[in-house]
């Protein structure tokens, strides 16, 4: 039932979403093609599921509210995900991408994104494996990562949790060689944020799903914020940052933006 239900909003989101690329606006004449994490990041972006089969939709919060900005704009727009280093590296030089939709913020990318109002916060947890810590790890804030080999994806961020550039073993193209590594005793925990793995369950990828995969809340950090990336090579950046953030701020606070939360997330909460 909670698939099916899923599923149909999901489906009507995306509908409306391809109906409104129709609508012409104050700046018709931008064009920005727009990428994301080939890995998925649900439930703000991911790949349509009907009867459980990903299509090639790309669907989820980010982009119902970018569609959502862009529809009453009249700014034409295309969205793909494929490998998250690559999207970075090529949306940096704004010419074949000008955007990333799921953007969190370090030194590095502020020197070549400017970035949006965020949109969304997330809950960072540190995950483990129970067979290599049967009684848990005993973290009580994030200065305690600098005590266990940390491991992450490809091209993910970790800098917000007082982790270097090179402090975290980031071979792991994906969530699957991440947990293995983890499993296997290479590293002892990765990071992650708990409402994308949530998210990673409800498309039919549970991660979490082995018992031996501990989870907990990293104590004493904030919620991580969210962004439209755009970068500052792309022609139209300054405008079109400025008119994403006028409309996130009319969305914040006329209920807009909560409400495609409620219609695009799988789970109960606001962003």
């Amino acid at each position: 039932m909670r698939k099916t239900r899923f599923c149909s909003l999901v489906c009507g989101l995306a509908m409306g979403l391809a109906a409104a690329r129709a609508v012409a606006g104050p700046h018709s004449g931008i064009s920005i093609a727009i990428c994301d994490d080939e890995n998925e990041w649900p439930p703000y972006s991911y790949y349509q599921r009907i009867d459980g089969k990903k299509t090639a939709t790309v669907t989820g919060f980010a982009v119902a509210v970018i569609g959502d900005i862009f529809s009453r704009r009249g700014v034409d727009y295309s969205i793909l995900l494929i490998p998250w280093p690559r999207c970075l590296a090529v949306a940096m030089l704004g010419k074949q991408y000008g955007m990333v939709l799921n953007m969190s913020s370090n030194d590095e990318r502020t020197r070549t994104f400017l970035l949006s109002r965020p949109y969304y916060a997330t809950t960072t947890y540190y995950y483990y494996s129970r067979r290599n810590y049967p009684e848990g790890l005993p973290i009580a804030s994030a200065a305690d990562l600098h005590k266990y080999r940390v491991c992450g994806v490809q091209g993910y961020n970790y800098e917000g949790y007082g982790l270097a550039p090179g402090a975290v073993d980031q071979g792991a193209r994906n969530f699957e060689a991440l947990i293995s590594k983890v499993q296997l005793g290479r590293c002892a925990l990765f990071l992650e944020k708990d409402e994308v793995m949530m998210g990673y369950a409800a498309i039919g990828k549970n991660y979490l799903a082995d018992p031996d995969i501990g989870k907990a809340p990293l104590p004493g950090v904030k919620p991580k914020l969210f962004y439209f990336g755009i970068s500052k090579r792309y022609a139209h950046a300054e405008e079109v940052r400025a008119l994403i953030d006028e409309e996130l701020q009319h969305m914040e606070s006329n209920g807009r933006l909560a409400e495609l939360w409620r219609k695009s997330s799988p789970q109960a909460g606001t962003p």
